[in-house]
């Protein structure tokens, strides 16, 4: 990697962590249960497409289709973030049983169980 892309992964990383430090501020007054942090920040392979990418339990009724425009409206997120929302009780059978929700798992990080 030369220098030039090694400085531009550090300021993308500090970039994307500052917004996850205001989501987290966020997050729990609009009904975040659980927040994890999943993608290229856990697994640290940061590029000009690195974006933030989360799971999200919240109490709702919405149906899934529609569950990320919720976190998208009242957030505006200022860099692209992909939000897989999931009420508490979805979030508890798919740990047993979807694929992407076992693996996010395996190597994802918490950063908010409330």
């Amino acid at each position: 990697m030369s220098p030039i892309m090694f400085g531009f992964a550090i300021q993308r990383k500090k970039i994307l962590e500052s917004e996850i430090e205001r989501f987290i501020t966020e997050m729990p007054a609009f009904g975040a249960k659980k927040i994890i942090l999943i993608g290229d920040l856990v697994n640290g392979k940061i590029n000009s497409d690195s974006g933030i990418e989360l799971i999200i339990t919240q109490d709702t009724n919405d149906p899934h289709k529609d569950r990320s425009d919720f976190w998208i409206t009242h957030l505006r997120p200022s860099v692209k973030t992909d939000f897989h929302v999931f009420t508490p009780e979805e979030f508890d059978s798919l740990c047993l049983q979807d694929n992407f929700v076992t693996q996010s798992l395996s190597f994802g990080e918490t950063l908010y169980d409330g």
